[in-house]
């Protein structure tokens, strides 16, 4: 089986760690780590201690909303079906 293969939801939950992450999203290691701590990141796994990793849907769904205008937390709550004021 080849990952091409496998049905979409299971490539959505395919981890990137943070280098890779940050490429999928087009900034820097740099700007990816202070988005991060700031929260408007989508919330990160950890695959093991010293490790963090990032699903490449909720990325893809990042791209998508800031795309459009929203940020992170705007998008999460209109999926949640809660109102947030901008």
């Amino acid at each position: 089986m080849t990952f091409e293969s496998l049905p979409p939801e299971f490539s959505r939950r395919r981890l990137l760690g943070t280098r890779d992450a940050a490429k999928f999203i087009g900034v820097s290691e740099k700007t990816f780590r202070r988005m991060k701590e700031r929260g408007q990141l989508p919330q990160h796994v950890t695959p093991s201690n010293r490790k963090l990793g990032w699903m490449i849907g909720d990325l893809s769904d990042f791209v998508g909303c800031r795309a459009a205008g929203l940020s992170w937390q705007e998008y999460k709550a209109a999926q949640e079906g809660n109102d947030i004021q901008r």
